[in-house]
């Protein structure tokens, strides 16, 4: 790869890019708002199935997301680019050619992996080919491919399957891998001057895996299992365990799986801590709508048009986002998003004022979450990645998104959790302020993670 590119290879090079992600994030994400077409695709299928197939990508993309980012630091970026590409195109074949469901899981668990290889190594691409301003630029693009790619997701699914048929969203998906392919094509692997000749620590990865698949299957299926659940217990036990264990394996290795060094840049830790704490929201989103179709009597198409403030808004000021970087820092940016978010979240909380009234409340609320993750997007990630050595920002990245997977994954399990059993002591309004109000608790010490962990100088 050149140290120099043209303006307009440089620019098919980030739309090749975020053609890439988008097959996770917009296409592969969209299975969560077409689970009863694909039922009756699959008729042979139980919901227990389509259930699985669901959450299924999410889970083994938070799994294998770092081991991922690791390859690509030691194998070559693109190389790992091109193979999570082509595994999107399989993943997405193995769902549409046949109503066999154990294609359909197979199926989603390769598009798992897609997502792991495409996340940490394309952003580790952007990283080494662009700098200053056009590294800002390209990584806002690649923001504005996940954040709005997820956004869109629900509305592009449901229109795909209920004017057409939902296995074009997946025939969509692999005409523009084919594209991304096509338009990264000429592009030269990146080798960093740090010359890694060390063998690969196949036991950290193994425990590793094993660490995160414990943590996530407990995180995801926790409320079906039972949070106290003999199986649920041992899933603790396992991630604390493996979680000490893998530290003292990981200490005795000169070149381990997961160099803890990344951890001792603050300004790394303080964005990822952040990061993790900004992605519970998707919690509130939840909640949000659960509880204005059980209590308020909105249609799911209501509820989420009532989110639209939120997808419009992200996508302009993730650009404001980055433009805010050369002008004030990035620190002041990662700051400000927190306050800007806990008082969307506040305002999704006053389900005390009356329906017309909380309805436009939640507008607003929308709108201000859409505002604080679009300024906190291309700030955070160009932190994370900036101030991390270049042989390490695969892994580094990859630690950095799946703080967001985690995150995310927490929000929902607690914040939904904490609802349900609230409401069958109290008034659902009030057991949904008080949910809500968690996350704002949790937004808060994400403003104090941004204000006093990252340095006031983090990049330059």
């Amino acid at each position: 790869m050149e140290e120099k590119q043209t303006y307009r290879s440089g620019n098919l090079i980030i739309l090749g890019i975020v053609l890439s992600i988008i097959t996770y994030w917009l296409f592969a994400q969209a299975f969560l708002n077409i689970g009863p077409q694909v039922q009756e695709t699959y008729a042979g299928a139980s919901a227990g199935v389509i259930n699985l197939s669901i959450s299924l990508t999410s889970l083994i993309t938070g799994i294998f997301m770092v081991a991922a980012g690791s390859f690509s630091d030691k194998l070559g970026k693109v190389k790992i680019t091109y193979i999570g590409i082509i595994l999107s195109i399989i993943g997405s074949l193995l769902i549409i050619i046949t109503s066999m469901p154990s294609l359909l899981i197979i199926g989603r668990i390769v598009q798992g992996f897609s997502a792991a290889m495409l996340m940490p190594a394309t952003i580790s691409i952007i990283n080494t080919l662009f700098t200053g301003d056009k590294r800002r630029s390209a990584l806002s693009y690649w923001s504005i491919g996940a954040f709005g790619g997820t956004g869109f997701a629900s509305l592009f699914a449901g229109t795909v399957a209920t004017f057409i048929n939902w296995q074009w969203i997946f025939i969509i998906s692999i005409i523009l891998s084919v594209i991304a392919l096509y338009l990264l094509k000429d592009l030269k692997e990146v080798r960093t001057s740090v010359k890694d000749t060390s063998r690969f620590d196949y036991v950290g990865l193994l425990i590793f895996i094993i660490v995160m698949s414990a943590l996530s299957i407990f995180i995801t299926q926790g409320e079906e299992l039972g949070w106290t659940s003999g199986i649920s217990i041992t899933l603790v036990l396992v991630t604390i365990i493996g979680s000490i264990t893998f530290y003292l394996v990981e200490r005795r290795i000169n070149q381990p799986f997961i160099d803890f060094s990344i951890f001792s840049n603050k300004a790394y830790i303080g964005t990822v801590t952040a990061n993790f704490l900004m992605n519970t929201t998707v919690g509130s989103i939840a909640l949000f709508n659960i509880y204005t179709q059980q209590e308020l009597g909105l249609t799911p198409f209501m509820s989420g048009l009532m989110t639209l403030p939120y997808v419009v808004l992200i996508l302009f000021t993730i650009r404001v986002g980055e433009k805010s970087i050369k002008k004030y820092g990035a620190k002041r940016a990662i700051v400000v998003s927190p306050l800007i978010l806990g008082v969307g979240v506040l305002l999704l909380a006053l389900t005390f004022l009356g329906d017309t009234a909380y309805l436009i409340s939640a507008l607003a609320g929308f709108a201000l979450f859409g505002i604080g993750i679009g300024f906190f997007a291309t700030p955070a990630l160009d932190t994370a990645v900036s101030t991390t050595p270049p042989e390490k920002v695969g892994v580094a990245s990859a630690i950095f998104k799946m703080a967001s997977t985690l995150g995310a994954a927490f929000g929902l399990a607690i914040i939904i959790s904490l609802y349900t059993a609230l409401g069958s002591v109290m008034a659902m309004s009030t057991a949904a302020l008080l949910a809500f109000g968690l996350n704002v608790l949790a937004i808060v010490v994400a403003f104090l993670c941004a204000k006093f962990v990252i340095p006031d100088r983090a990049v330059e």
